[in-house]
This record gives C-alpha cells, structure tokens and sequence, in this order.
C-alpha cells in the first residue's frame, strides 16, 4: 500500500507564471549539454517553445539566462550566464527548504493518516 504523502510544485510568477521545474529541468539539461536545443529535444520539446520558455523568463527576471553562441563550422552553443547560476541555486536551496518545511507540517496535520 502506498503512503500516504503531499506532493508541492514551486512556480514564481509576477503577472503570471514564468518560472517552474520545466524551466529548471530546460536549463539544467541545457547547461549539460551545452545546447539549447539538444536540451529541448531530450524534453520532447520544440526549440521555438524552449526558445519562447526562456525570453520569458529572462523578460520577467529582468536578465539573460543563457550566453548563445550562433552556429558555424563548429557549431553553437549555450552556456548559463553567472546570473542564471547564481538564481537556479538560489531557486534549488528555497524549493528543498519548503519541502522540508512542508514535509514536518504534513507529518503534523496528518499524523493520524500515516
């Protein structure tokens, strides 16, 4: 039998929501593989939607994520800006804090369920 457990999705939003674990898995994986767009394609997404997904987090945040790199001979490329670092870490460390918070408060409030 399964447990019984709460489950939480972090979205930060201004005039709606720009930011969420989509976005963080995008730039994540974007910051593995150094490429948007291979990044995208391991989502099963189209690079217009990552590209769409990313200009309107940046619009929001008010700065660049990623450093691109136009294509070539060697091909292009993107990497995190500082900026976009330093926030996804900031975002992570805020996101597993709540978890625990609201870990110990489910046990609390649903102690008789458990």
């Amino acid at each position: 039998m399964n447990k019984l457990n709460c489950s939480l999705k972090i979205r930060l939003a201004k005039d709606g929501v720009f930011f969420g674990p989509g976005v963080l898995d995008l730039l994540r994986l974007t910051e593995k593989y150094e490429s948007l767009n291979a990044a995208a394609k391991s989502m099963n997404l189209s690079y217009s939607k990552a590209y769409k997904m990313i200009n309107g987090t940046e619009d929001a945040l008010g700065f660049k994520l990623l450093d691109r790199k136009i294509g070539g001979a060697n091909g292009g490329g993107s990497t995190l800006t500082p900026e976009c670092s330093e926030f996804l870490n900031i975002y992570e460390q805020f996101s597993q804090e709540l978890e625990s918070t609201s870990e110990e408060m489910f046990n609390t409030y649903f102690e008789k369920y458990l």
